[in-house]
């Protein structure tokens, strides 16, 4: 067989005109041969004329062509190219590799051959081997393996690409099996590198882990400041504080009105499960006890840009106002403690640009009627800083506005993110059989941590 193909590549060849310097062998389709040149191209000779075959035209001039192949009505056509690696010489008996692609500012020379290739000028592909691992996730930042010696350098792109084991069919046999994720959880500008190491800032939904993997890339960055996609987090669970002076009593009473809550969110279904106190207050120093409450408990289908909620709890509340009809029967108390049906809503992104909603359907002893709504709007500043105002009130006896700021310490919204609130506002409490007003300027601070 391979006499056999010696001999049909020698019968083409005997067939070519003088001056043609093959760089492979040529390959024939019907009269026609297309040769591969030396000089770079690719020759079509007609051998069907009379006299000398003769070259009919000719392809690809410049390109180092070093086989040819034929498919049906398709030429394919194997083209060499040359790469330009920098290696130091520091160390003079072992050079080591330092970037895989020179700069613009320092274009490569190639000496002459007899094929040149197409370009001989600067060279932009990424150094071979140009990953690296998470080695540290900390204030926001990741620290990654491979710095300038891998072509790491200040201001490129990379790619996190998530390590955390997933399953996923087998390629072969079909059957679940855990491997990797792949799924690329931020991309960023590297902020700073030297010879081994390298770290970049995560934007607005972005995260990382320990042994993640690093990719150069040329994609955009991944941070959108309005409308970031959620970060990664199982947990969500926090508080907020606000103390408050009661202006309009007359025993000069203090105020606190507080907010607790805790949420899941299971990482392989769009939902959401949250437990909250928002808000519980009471005050100290009033004439009469005041206590209200809003307890709950509430599912949600959640999404980036989504989140719509159902579920049940309670307020709490001293009775009154208190109506006495006539002096011979006794006062009739309105009551404030009961269940209630809640709904939650929000549009946009949690950590970006949203409107959100909080409202219930209180149920007293002969009617139902509006139990809270309380309603926030959040807009964001930078990659760590936002702005929100919001507030509300209660059938049950609570008011509360505030406008405030909002950042974030130790990530940009996934697992590990801290983020603190501060807020200035006005509070106050009214249940009880004179609702007595507790109410004045409140100052509020909160945390909340993601796991």
């Amino acid at each position: 067989m391979l006499a056999l193909l010696s001999l049909v590549v020698s019968l083409q060849l005997a067939q070519l005109p003088a001056g043609l310097e093959p760089s492979g062998p040529p390959v024939q389709r019907g009269s026609l041969l297309y040769v591969p040149l030396v000089g770079g191209g690719v020759a079509v000779v007609d051998v069907s004329l009379d006299g000398a075959p003769k070259v009919v035209s000719s392809v690809l001039e410049g390109r180092f062509i070093t086989r040819l192949l034929l498919d049906g009505d398709r030429l394919i056509a194997l083209e060499t190219k040359e790469e330009a690696l920098v290696l130091s010489l520091e160390e003079p008996q072992r050079p080591r590799l330092t970037r895989g692609a020179t700069p613009p500012s320092q274009p490569v020379v190639l000496p002459p051959t007899a094929a040149p290739p197409a370009a001989a000028s600067a060279v932009t592909a990424p150094a071979p081997g140009a990953f690296g691992t998470v080695l540290e996730v900390t204030q926001g930042r990741v620290i990654f393996e491979g710095g300038t010696g891998k072509g790491f350098r200040q201001g490129v792109r990379i790619k996190v690409l998530s390590q955390r084991k997933v399953p996923k069919p087998d390629l072969v046999t079909g059957a679940m099996v855990e491997v990797p994720s792949g799924e690329v959880t931020a991309v960023l500008a590297v902020e700073q590198a030297d010879a081994n190491r390298a770290m970049a800032v995560l934007g607005r939904g972005d995260t990382a882990e320990k042994g993640d993997r690093v990719e150069l890339t040329s994609e955009p960055v991944s941070e959108r400041l309005f409308f970031p996609r959620r970060a990664p987090f199982d947990w969500r669970f926090g508080f907020v504080v606000r103390p408050f002076l009661g202006l309009e009593g007359s025993t000069k009473p203090v105020g606190i009105m507080l907010d607790a809550y805790v949420a899941w969110y299971p990482s392989s279904i769009p939902l959401s499960v949250t437990v909250m106190a928002t808000p519980f207050a009471f005050s100290l120093g009033g004439r009469e006890p005041h206590y209200p409450g809003t307890f709950l408990a509430m599912a949600g289908y959640t999404t980036d840009f989504f989140e719509i909620g159902l579920g049940a709890g309670a307020l709490t509340g001293n009775v009154g106002p208190c109506v006495q009809m006539d002096p011979l029967s006794p006062a009739v108390c309105e009551v404030n403690t009961g269940f209630t049906i809640n709904q939650h809503l929000r549009l946009g992104a949690l950590d970006g640009f949203h409107l959100s909603w909080n409202s219930s359907i209180f149920s007293r002893p002969t009617q139902f009627v509006f139990g809270v709504g309380r309603g926030e709007i959040s807009v964001p500043l930078t990659s760590r800083l936002g702005l929100f105002a919001g507030g509300g009130g209660g059938e049950n006896g609570w008011a509360q506005g505030e406008l405030g700021v909002r950042t974030s310490l130790g990530g940009a919204g996934g697992r590990g993110t801290v983020i603190l609130r501060a807020s200035l506002g006005y509070s106050a409490i009214f249940d009880g059989p004179t609702r007595e007003l507790v109410g004045g300027p409140a100052v509020a601070f909160g945390m909340e941590w993601r796991l």
